[in-house]
């Protein structure tokens, strides 16, 4: 949006699990940082948005449960991992943890979730 020459290879390959774990292996987490985490999970590869429905497929095959672009799995990070699922069709996809479309899901608003996840770092003492 904006970058004049964008490179959408390099993007997706600096996104495979091999180079992931390089990147996890060679920046370790810094001690005195609170990490936490939070996944979702589509519940049917139609139901989100392209092409998200299309790569929800594919992570399915090689990762399993997924948002549509993220494994539940790999979205693990830190001390406090929450996967938001709903009991709708849809489930939750990327685009909805983003909030790209603006519209709450019938088991979540997201900027309700955002909220409380600020006001609980606020708790902690952050």
């Amino acid at each position: 949006m904006g970058d004049s020459d964008p490179d959408f290879i390099g993007a997706v390959s600096d996104l495979t699990a091999e180079n992931c774990r390089s990147f996890n292996e060679s920046v370790p987490d810094s001690p005195g940082v609170y990490y936490q985490s939070f996944g979702s999970k589509i519940n049917r590869a139609m139901t989100g948005v392209f092409p998200l429905n299309f790569s929800h497929m594919l992570a399915s095959r090689f990762e399993g449960e997924n948002d549509g672009l993220v494994s539940v799995s790999s979205a693990q990070w830190g001390e406090n991992y929450t996967v938001l699922r709903s009991r709708d069709a849809d489930g939750i996809s990327h685009a909805d943890i983003i909030d790209l479309f603006r519209h709450d899901k019938p088991d979540l608003d997201i900027r309700e979730f955002y909220i409380k996840l600020v006001s609980d770092l606020r708790e902690k003492g952050f």
